[in-house]
């Protein structure tokens, strides 16, 4: 299947996100639209629009005659408190969507965990974050979750901020694979526990 070009916009949100994730951006630092619409040789429109779209994820916060500000990564407590509402959610989502998971749906989940293997084996650390958050999504949305995917998003950009997990790429592919087998056995029980041992 060929994907649709991506718009302007979505080229700028696209690099914002992996700088986020990346670390290139210091927490609490100021973004200016005309600085980075000059980096990337853009007007300021889509770099303003990206602002908007990482804010709505979590990454950014709009401050009024100020620009945006990266946020900070959580505490150590607010950080607990949060793995464990994003747990829930994506609990409540299978528990509730398993029974009605289509081989289509699955089909989507299965896509999305080769784009994680495929950035596991590359060793790019940006990539298996993005691509980590990218296969949870397709399991919410698989479940008929899509409603809780805005509360969900912001849950997960607040993680990806400080995001360790890449010290063994074999064992954080396997862990996402534990997920996909059991949902595509239709075994919820099963798919939520690998969910526990997975989300940390």
């Amino acid at each position: 299947m060929t994907l649709p070009p991506q718009t302007v916009r979505e080229q700028i949100t696209n690099r914002l996100r992996d700088d986020l994730v990346s670390g290139r951006f210091e927490a609490g630092s100021m973004l200016r639209e005309i600085e980075l619409a000059g980096r990337f040789g853009v007007s300021r429109g889509p770099v303003r629009d990206a602002f908007i779209q990482l804010s709505h994820e979590g990454y950014l916060s709009y401050y009024a005659n100020r620009g945006v500000m990266v946020r900070h990564p959580p505490n150590p407590d607010d950080r607990k408190f949060i793995t464990s509402i994003r747990r829930q959610i994506e609990a409540y989502a299978i528990e509730k969507g398993v029974p009605n998971l289509t081989d289509d749906n699955l089909k989507k989940v299965a896509s999305s965990l080769e784009k994680l293997k495929s950035a596991c084996d590359g060793g790019e650390a940006t990539s298996i974050a993005l691509c980590d958050v990218e296969f949870h999504e397709a399991i919410m949305k698989a479940c008929g979750g899509e409603d809780l995917v805005g509360a969900w998003r912001q849950l997960c950009s607040r993680m990806l901020l400080t995001y360790t997990r890449h010290d063994d790429y074999d064992q954080t592919y396997r862990e996402h694979l534990d997920i996909f087998n059991a949902l595509s056995e239709r075994n919820a029980e099963a798919a939520i526990a690998a969910i526990d041992a997975n989300i940390k």
